[in-house]
C-alpha cells in the first residue's frame, strides 16, 4: 500500500472534483472505504458493515433483499472511471474499488513513484513491527501470494481470468514445488491434504454457535482433512507444515466472534476476522460461514496460499494447485502439466478421489478443447475416472461435480444435473459449488430454481467472479425482474466482453435508460463486430436454452442492434 498521506491526498482530490460534487453518497462511501483500509480494517469492508456504518441501516439489514450497498458501489466505480477519464487522468496515484470487493486498490501512473512508495511503506512497516512476531496479512494479500506462485494472475480459479502476460508454460513451471512421490507420507487422502484442527475459546453461546457452523461447513470440503478434537498441549512438536488451527474466540465487541486461522508450525496467522453474529438467524449465519470457508478451504483460498508460499505442498496439493492454474489459463501446456501431475499420482496408486475427479474433468477438457494430450482421449475413459472417484469417496462433492460435468457431455442433461445437484447438496458451504449448480440450472432453462441459488452465492460471497453476476442477470431477466437484473449486471461495467456489454444494454433498454443504452449500443458495435453481426450464433454456440436465446435476441433487436434479426 502507498504511504497514507499520498492516499489521503488522492482521496481529497477525488472528493473535491466536479464528478463527485453531486453525489454525497459516493463521497461518503469512498471516504469510508479508504479510511477503513488505512486503519487496517480491510476485513471489515463487507456489505453488512458498510450498510450500517455508511448508509445507516439497522442490524436487521438483509443484503438479500436490500441492494443499496451493491448499487452504490457500482455507482462509485462508474464515477471513479469518469474521474480518471477526465480531471484525474494525470493524478500520480489512482484509486479503484475492484468488482466483487469493497477493498480499495491503488496504482501509480509512474512506475518510479510506485517503487519509491513501496520502499517507504516497507520502512514504515518494519519500523513499527514487533520483533519475533509474524505480521498478519489480510486475506487478499495471502491470496495474491498463491497467485504469484502460480504465475501472477488477477485472481483465483473462480474468477477465471487469463494469465498475465508472461504466464503459460513458464507460469506452470514456477508453480511446481520440489516434491516427488517419495515425499508422500501415505496413500490415505488425509495424509496428502492440509489438516484443520479447531479450538473454541469463546465459551458463550455465540462462540459455540459459530463453532458448530464452522465444523459443519468444513466437513463438506474434500480439499482439507478436518480433525474435530483440538490439538493437545505438547502435540505441536509433532505437527506438520500442513497443519492448521481454527481459533474461535471473543472479539472486542460483545455481539461479535473473533475467528483466526493459524499455521500450527510457524504460528503465522493467515486469516483474522471479527464476525457480527448477534441476532442473525441460522441461514444468515451459515451464509457468513460459507463466505469464510470458501475463502479458506478451497484450493484457491488462503490455506492453500500459505502452503504455496512456504513450499509445503504435498504432492496432491501441488497437483490441485496446477489444476487451478490450468482453469485460469486454459492453455495446452498448463493442461498437460496438471494432467501429468495427477497421472503420476494415479500410477503411484495414491487412492484419492480428488485425483480421479480432476483427471476425469481434465480428460474431458482434452476432448472439448482438442488438446493433443493424452493421446486419443475418449469419453469412456473420462467416465471411468469419474466412476472411480465416486467409488473411492461416495460423499465427495468434487467427485459428484466431476461426474456431472462428464455426463453433461456424454449423456442427457437431466442426469448431469442430478449429479451436479448432489455435489451442491454435499457441500452447501462452498459458494463456488452453489454458483455452479445455480448456473447449470439456468442454462438448463430452469430459471425459477437456479436463480435463487445463484443469488444466494452472489450475495453471500465477499468476492466472486463476474460470471456469477452474468448468470444471475440471465436468471432475473427471464423471471422478468429487470430491477434485480440491472443490479446483477452492474459489476460487469469494466469488461469488454461482448455478452457482458449486451447484458448491460438489455438492462438499460428495459429500464428506459435511453442515453446509457445508446452508449452501450455504440460500444458493442465498435469493439465487438462479430457478436454485433450475429448475437444469435454466439448464444447458440454457448448452448443457451432456446427460450433464453430467443428472448435475448428479441430484446437486443428492440434495443437497436440490427444484427439481432
Amino acid at each position: 500500500m502507498p504511504p497514507a498521506d499520498q492516499v489521503r491526498d488522492a482521496l481529497e482530490r477525488i472528493l473535491a472534483s466536479e464528478v463527485f460534487a453531486r453525489s454525497e453518497r459516493a463521497r461518503d462511501l469512498l471516504r469510508y472505504l479508504i479510511e477503513q483500509d488505512l486503519a487496517g480494517n480491510a476485513d471489515r469492508l463487507k456489505g453488512y458493515s458498510i450498510a450500517v456504518d455508511v448508509f445507516h441501516k439497522d442490524d436487521r439489514f438483509d443484503p438479500a433483499t436490500d441492494t443499496v450497498v451493491r448499487v452504490q458501489a457500482g455507482r462509485l466505480r462508474d464515477l471513479l472511471q469518469q474521474y480518471y477519464d477526465g480531471d484525474g487522468a494525470d493524478d500520480p496515484l489512482h484509486i479503484a474499488v475492484p468488482r466483487g470487493s469493497y477493498v480499495p486498490e491503488y496504482s501509480f501512473a509512474d512506475p518510479a513513484a510506485a517503487c519509491a512508495a513501496e520502499a517507504a511503506t516497507t520502512v514504515q512497516v518494519n519500523a513499527g513491527k514487533p520483533a519475533g512476531r509474524p505480521r498478519t496479512l489480510p486475506l487478499i494479500a495471502i491470496t495474491l501470494l498463491l497467485l504469484a506462485v502460480l504465475g501472477g494472475v488477477a485472481s483465483y480459479r473462480a474468477f477465471a481470468p487469463s494469465f498475465a502476460e508472461g504466464g503459460g508454460a513458464r507460469a506452470v513451471q514456477r508453480a511446481a514445488a520440489p516434491f516427488g512421490l517419495s515425499d508422500t507420507t501415505g496413500s490415505v487422502p488425509g495424509d496428502l491434504l492440509p489438516s484443520i484442527y479447531m479450538s473454541v475459546e469463546a465459551g458463550d453461546y455465540g462462540g459455540e454457535r459459530m463453532a458448530a457452523a464452522v465444523r459443519r461447513g468444513l466437513s463438506g470440503f474434500d480439499t482439507v482433512h478436518v480433525i474435530a478434537p483440538p490439538m493437545q498441549p505438547g502435540e505441536s512438536g509433532k505437527a506438520r507444515r500442513t497443519d492448521f488451527l481454527f481459533v474461535i474466540g471473543e472479539a472486542s465487541e460483545p455481539d461479535q466472534v473473533h475467528v483466526e486461522l493459524q499455521n500450527v508450525v510457524t504460528g503465522k496467522v493467515i486469516l483474522s476476522r471479527n464476525l457480527a453474529i448477534a441476532r442473525r438467524d441460522q441461514a444468515a449465519l451459515e451464509d457468513m460461514v460459507a463466505d469464510l470457508l470458501t475463502s479458506v478451504a478451497s484450493v484457491s483460498g488462503a490455506l492453500y496460499a500459505d502452503l504455496a508460499e512456504s513450499r509445503a505442498e504435498t504432492p496432491l496439493a501441488r497437483c490441485l494447485a496446477l489444476n487451478e492454474a490450468f482453469y485460469r489459463d486454459q492453455e495446452p501446456t498448463a493442461h498437460r502439466t496438471a494432467y501429468e501431475c495427477f497421472e503420476d499420482l494415479r500410477k503411484a496408486r495414491v487412492s484419492s478421489a480428488l485425483t480421479y475427479a480432476e483427471l476425469a474433468a481434465l480428460h474431458m477438457q482434452s476432448i472439448v478443447n482438442r488438446y493433443d494430450y493424452p493421446e486419443q482421449p475418449s469419453e469412456q475413459q473420462a467416465l471411468e475416472y469419474a466412476r472411480q472417484a465416486v467409488q473411492l469417496a461416495p460423499n465427495s462433492p468434487s467427485a459428484h461435480r466431476s461426474m456431472g460435468y462428464v455426463l453433461s457431455r456424454t449423456a442427457n442433461l437431466g442426469e448431469a444435473l442430478r449429479w451436479t445437484r448432489k455435489a451442491y447438496e454435499l457441500n452447501e458451504f462452498d459458494l463456488g459449488m452453489a454458483a455452479a449448480y445455480g448456473y447449470a440450472l439456468i442454462f438448463a432453462g430452469d430459471y425459477a430454481a437456479g436463480t435463487p441459488i445463484l443469488h444466494r452465492a452472489v450475495m453471500a460471497a465477499s468476492a466472486h467472479p463476474t460470471w456469477w453476476d452474468y448468470g444471475l442477470f440471465l436468471g432475473q431477466f427471464m423471471l422478468g425482474d429487470m430491477e434485480a437484473a440491472s443490479n446483477a449486471v452492474s459489476p460487469l461495467g469494466s469488461s469488454d466482453r461482448a455478452h457482458y456489454i449486451a447484458a448491460r444494454l438489455i438492462a438499460a433498454h428495459e429500464l428506459g435508460e435511453s442515453q446509457k443504452a445508446a452508449a452501450l449500443l455504440a460500444r458493442l458495435r465498435q469493439g465487438n463486430s462479430v457478436f454485433a453481426a450475429n448475437p444469435e450464433a454466439f448464444f447458440q454456440k454457448g448452448n443457451y436454452p432456446e427460450s433464453l436465446t430467443s428472448r435475448l435476441v428479441e430484446t437486443l433487436r428492440a434495443a437497436g442492434l440490427m444484427g439481432a434479426s
